[in-house]
Formats: C-alpha cells, structure tokens, sequence
C-alpha cells in the first residue's frame, strides 16, 4: 500500500492581525456620515460612504462642496463633521 503525502496549506494570518491600519470607522460619526451623504443626495450629489471612510482627501472635498451649497442644514453638518475629523487628527476627543 503505498502513501500519498498530503499537502498542508500554509498557516495564514488575516490582513487585520499583520497590519494595523487606522480605524476608519471612528474618521467619522456613523450616524452623521449617513445623515450627510442622504442631505448631499438631495441635493443631486453622490457621495461615497466607502471613499469617506477611507480617503481623507475624497471626504475633505465633500465637506467643503456641502459648505457651498445652499442648504444651511447640510452647511452645519459639514462643520460637524470636519469639527470630529479635525479631532482625530490632533488627538484630543471632543465634547461627549
């Protein structure tokens, strides 16, 4: 009787473990991004929630359409959202 050896697939380690990417969840406030990126398509524009998250310059640009745009709603939710973005940046957490 002979043997067949059997192959053993690597040992893998998820992406998550080997790497320590920044927690874009926390870039900004889950339920204000929604509320933005709803108020933005009301005003015919598209924005990406998935390119919020993970491309600062994408989601800077948004904020800074909102703040041109005639809607005085949308105006203060950019301000709310950069206010939390710019938080991040510097380290200090804000009002709780």
């Amino acid at each position: 009787m002979s043997t067949v050896p059997t192959r053993h697939k690597p040992a893998t380690v998820p992406l998550s473990v080997n790497r320590r990417a920044p927690d874009a969840s926390q870039l900004w406030p889950r339920d204000l991004l929604e509320a933005f990126c709803l108020r933005m398509s009301s005003q015919g524009m598209c924005v990406s929630r998935a390119l919020m998250q993970h491309d600062r310059r994408y989601g800077l640009e948004q904020l800074s359409h909102a703040r041109n745009m005639a809607d005085d709603t949308l105006r203060v939710m950019a301000v709310q959202l950069f206010r939390h973005f710019e938080s991040r940046q510097s380290g200090i957490s804000g009002p709780h």
